[in-house]
Formats: C-alpha cells, structure tokens, sequence
C-alpha cells in the first residue's frame, strides 16, 4: 500500500473539512424545507441555493476521494472544473461507483444494491435532482436575468397578459408540491393560503419531497461508510454528519432513527 506524503494529507484534511460543510448545508436545506408552509418562491429559493451548493461539494468530494482509491490521485483542476455545476450529470458519475463492487460485498451489504437502483431510478428523486440542477446552471440569478429579457409577459387562453416565468425551477417546485396538496386535499384546489394547523402544504413536503432527497444523502452516504471511495472515505465515519445519514432506517415519511447500525 502506497504510503500517504503530508501533501496528501493536507488535501484530505482539506475534504474532510469540505465534506462537513456540504452535509451541514444539506440540513439546512432540508430544516428550511420542513418549515415551508405555502406557495412561497423565497423559502424554496434558499432550499434549492443550499442544497444545490451542499449536494455538489458532497459529491465533487466523494469522485475527489474515489479518484485517490483507484489511481492514488485526486482530481486536476481542469478535471474539477469539467465536472460543472450539473447536479444531475453528477448524479450519474456517482452511479458507476456501485459497478465495480465484489459480488460478496453486495451479499454482506445488501443496501448497496438498493442504493443504485434508487439513485438510477427513482421518478420523484431525479425531478428533484433535475431542478436543483436548472437552479445551480441557469437559474440561481432568476430575477437578475429576468429583468433582461425584451418581453416578460404572455397571453394566457382568455386573452389576458401574464408575467412568464413559468420555467423556472422555483415555480415548477411550487407546482410539483401543489399537486399533491391538492391530491390529498382536492377542496384546495383554488386555495393560495394554507392556514390550518394541519398544514398541507407542510404534509406534501413531509411525504413525497423530503423523503427521497433523505434516502438520496444515505445512499451517498454509505459509500463512504461501506468503504465504496476507499480507506480515507471510511475515516469519515468519525463525522458524525455522514453517520447521521448513513445509519437511517426506512425512508417512508422522514425518520429520526438513528438506531440501526451496519457491521
């Protein structure tokens, strides 16, 4: 085994750092998403910024990591700057880890394989993961590059001029959840406000939003505590943000459980 120099350490010490950083502000995300209570485009907005940030570094990081497993290099910077801001390209590099995984650690450990069907697979996390995507591209800036455009209106079938933001991801996020409120609650269809203590605008958000975003970070989570990104992923095991996510149980509603453990 090649002996790690101070310079490697330097740079994993640097991840480490990073890689705190990036789940703190995918809690944060997911803390500001449980308290949206309507159609509110500055709630999502601070949403979809930390967990656009948070998703990428976590990511940038775990590709950083594995780079130093399988070739005992990290990344250049053309190679880091190549990788872009596209959350759900990334999305996708992060699904080659689970092929070059031994058929006897799948057995010892069969969430893996659960893991890449949902990252590959799952409907509701990859619309999600696509609007973070819009967001951190193109769309962060939306108002900025709103006030550029030559006209912002449009006409809707009565014949009446409306402002034409309908491609953003916020709006398309405030639309996503509507229709589950609505699903569930179909005498709200025409409500704006959602005053009930029984809030079901905080319902939709709680059932079919946080939910697969959570299983999303224990699925990145547990490669790096199954050892999928090497010997240096599964020293992070100390952090006990990775743990947290890590060592989730089902994902049906949001869990606080943190009970089960994996040997």
């Amino acid at each position: 085994m090649k002996e790690i120099t101070f310079e490697e350490k330097v740079k994993i010490a640097y991840l480490n750092n990073m890689l705190d950083k990036s789940i703190k502000l995918i809690h944060l995300a997911i803390k500001k998403l449980k308290c949206v209570k309507c159609i509110n485009q500055e709630d999502y907005y601070f949403v979809f910024l930390y967990l656009s940030i948070g998703l990428e570094l976590l990511i940038k990081i775990m590709i950083s990591l594995k780079s130093y497993k399988d070739y005992n290099s990290f990344p250049t910077e053309e190679e880091m700057r190549s990788m872009g801001h596209d959350l759900d390209k990334l999305r996708k590099s992060i699904i080659k880890n689970y092929d070059e995984i031994p058929g006897s650690f799948l057995e010892k450990y069969q969430e893996i394989e659960s893991d890449k069907k949902f990252i590959s697979k799952d409907d509701m996390l990859i619309k999600l993961v696509k609007l973070i995507a819009q967001f951190a591209v193109n769309d962060r800036y939306f108002e900025l590059n709103f006030i550029t455009k030559k006209n912002i209106f449009k006409k809707r079938n009565d014949g009446k001029r409306i402002i034409d933001y309908s491609d953003a991801p916020i709006i398309k996020m405030n639309i996503l959840v509507y229709k589950y409120v609505i699903k569930d609650h179909p005498s709200l269809a025409n409500a704006k406000n959602f005053d009930d203590l029984n809030n079901p605008w905080l319902e939709a958000n709680r059932l079919y939003i946080i939910p697969p975003l959570k299983k999303f970070i224990g699925a990145l989570a547990r490669q790096f505590v199954f050892g999928i990104l090497g010997d240096e992923a599964i020293k992070c095991r100390s952090i006990n943000t990775i743990k947290r996510y890590a060592y989730l149980k089902d994902y049906k509603v949001e869990n606080k459980d943190l009970d089960k453990k994996y040997h």
